[in-house]
């Protein structure tokens, strides 16, 4: 039954609906303005669980202030119901550009993506993950022009993940009743495998859209969900210039990095992505676009702190909101609203890789360092590397390679039409954080990484004190992907280096053998005296893998190229070779 009033709110229209709730064109009677209101189902209110998730999450996102991101006016809970109060702007989304228009020209496709990026970024930096990246999730506004064109788009990106379930911080809740399947075409791989959602998840959902955007289609194409899951875990997409000659071949590799399965193999953010993508632009020779402005009718101004309303727990103290004119009511016209987008719920979680205890007399180079971030600490002296040798253990579950993982995710296909309602989860451990020692780390790291643009990762279990993942080098040809590790002392990292190499089964180099030439370890020297250890070796997935310890620092770093094989090890070790910019401290 539709609303005709709610709390000091009338209702004016509906907008949407989804399975978690409406959302209707409204006059806030208090502030005298029309907002966009978000209604969630009654039941949600009820779950002591996700109310807490609610408010500290609609808390998070209302401080967001990138202009990309609609502003919270206020939210909470009136008559038993769950609502978010958000500014009422003009505009069509996304998926109704692309169905009206088609593919965009590679110049506004970017542009597109860059506004979307740097929203992210924000929210990101905030510690909140969008988790639904979507074309219907991006209001594409057009100020008006005597020329009529696109070039003064400003983009939103709405609907974040707030008014979602509980479960989708460590799973898409599969089976969840009222679901749509659409979101899965833009899901993560990792979120089928119930990993904690990061960052690196709306990476790869933005870099979906941008693939949408170039070619028109999405870059998997199955419609039901065994397959479409498969697809995300499995398939590599075409190249977009394949399909849309037009568009530059320098964007393949932008868009194929963001797709990658492995999420320390995409982007290191949403910002990097889309800045490659504006270079490959400019490489082709194309204009770039100006950043637009936000439309005259909509600019914030200064921007007040959402209102928290009604809650009937106590909640963390928040300041009055400022005056209403900072979110003065956007003028009639195509109204946003996206209908609330209900998660699922996903596989059993992959259990972490477990292996013989490596003796520290012997021991070895890190057995899953590069997998994505498991839900649980790894095991000591199991630390992400991929193995060199058989049997090779995918990061992706082995219940998914067999023709029964294909039936077993078929069913849960099945459940979902039947509209069958998925368990409750208890939610994904958050990323990790700063620990004490990552700025000692950062100090350090090689001149060719940007402590910028590294972010904390989870510690390797043998005794380090931090750890960060820095994305790929400055200099190419060079690592798609590093991640960098502190030890208390130069003894402690030498022992974690012996255990690594160990468990690996690397051998010795001796003789004059060196990287790349062979694959094993051996000390290296500068000035014939010995620094530290280094190892090379190319694992079953043709990943050249290249780690490499100085004893003064205590640190050891593990840089890589996916499918690099012999030539990825040789351009690593060409790299390494230089000390301006690989020497820690330098």
């Amino acid at each position: 039954m539709e609303f005709r009033e709610f709390g000091p709110y009338r209702i004016e229209g509906l907008i949407g609906r989804g399975g978690m709730g409406e959302v209707y064109r409204a006059f806030d009677t208090e502030h005298q303005r029309t907002v966009a209101l978000k209604v969630l189902t009654e039941n949600l209110a009820a779950d002591r669980n996700y109310r807490e998730r609610f408010r500290r999450e609609a808390y998070a996102a209302a401080r967001l202030s990138d202009p990309h991101i609609v502003p919270i006016h206020r939210y909470g809970e009136i008559d038993g119901r769950l609502f978010l109060d958000m500014r009422l702007v003009r505009g069509r989304d996304l998926a109704a550009v692309l169905a009206e228009e088609g593919p965009l020209s590679p110049a506004r496709a970017v542009s597109v993506v860059s506004q979307v990026a740097r929203a992210l970024d924000a929210a990101h930096a905030e510690g909140l993950v969008h988790r639904d990246v979507k074309p219907s999730n991006v209001l594409v506004c057009t100020a008006a022009s005597d020329e009529g064109d696109d070039e003064d788009e400003f983009v939103y990106l709405v609907d974040f993940g707030i008014a979602r379930s509980v479960m989708s911080d460590g799973a898409p809740a599969l089976t969840q009743a009222g679901s749509a399947v659409g979101s899965f075409d833009y899901m993560a791989p990792e979120r089928f495998l119930e990993r904690p959602a990061d960052a690196r998840c709306d990476v790869y959902s933005l870099a979906c859209v941008l693939f949408e955007l170039l070619t028109g289609r999405r870059p998997f194409l199955a419609t039901d969900l065994a397959p479409l899951m498969w697809a995300h875990l499995h398939e590599t997409p075409p190249a977009v210039s394949t399909l849309r000659p037009e568009v530059p071949a320098a964007l393949d590799e932008v868009v194929a990095m963001g797709l990658a399965k492995d999420p320390d193999e995409r982007w290191r953010s949403a910002g990097a992505m889309a800045s490659a993508a504006r270079r490959a632009l400019s490489a082709a020779g194309m204009r770039l676009r100006a950043d637009a402005a936000p439309p005259a009718d909509t600019s914030p101004g200064p921007r007040s702190v959402a209102q928290p309303v009604g809650f009937s727990d106590p909640g963390r103290p928040m300041p009055e909101p400022a005056s209403s004119a900072a979110t003065a009511e956007a003028p009639p016209g195509p109204q946003w609203g996206t209908a609330p987008t209900a998660s699922r719920s996903g596989p059993e979680p992959l259990p972490s890789r477990t292996g013989p205890e490596p003796s520290p007399s012997t021991g070895s180079i890190g057995a899953t360092r590069f997998l994505a971030s498991p839900p649980v600490p790894p095991p000591p002296g199991s630390r992400g590397i991929p193995e060199p040798t058989p049997p090779r253990r995918s990061w992706l579950p082995a219940a998914l390679l067999g023709t029964a993982a294909l039936l077993a995710v078929a069913l849960i296909a099945v459940v979902l039409v039947a509209g069958t309602g998925g368990a409750s989860a208890e939610p994904a451990p958050d990323p990790p954080g700063p620990g004490p020692r990552q700025d000692d780390l950062l100090a350090v790291l090689p001149a060719d990484f940007d402590a910028a643009d590294c972010r904390p990762a989870p510690a390797a279990g043998d005794g380090d004190v931090a750890a960060v993942d820095c994305g790929p080098s400055a200099t190419q040809p060079g690592p798609r992907t590093s991640r960098f590790f502190l030890y208390p002392d130069g003894e402690a990292v030498g022992a974690a280096f012996a255990a690594d190499v160990a468990r690996l089964g690397l051998p010795e180099l001796t003789g004059g053998a060196t990287c790349p030439g062979s694959q094993g370890y051996l000390d290296w020297t500068l000035d014939g005296r010995v620094m530290g250890k280094l190892a090379c070796y190319i694992d079953e997935q043709n990943t050249a893998v290249l780690v490499w310890t100085e004893t003064e620092d205590a640190v050891e770093a593990v840089v890589r190229i996916r499918n690099g094989g012999t030539a990825g090890l040789t351009a690593l070790m060409e790299w390494w070779n230089n000390a301006e910019v690989t020497t820690f401290g330098g």
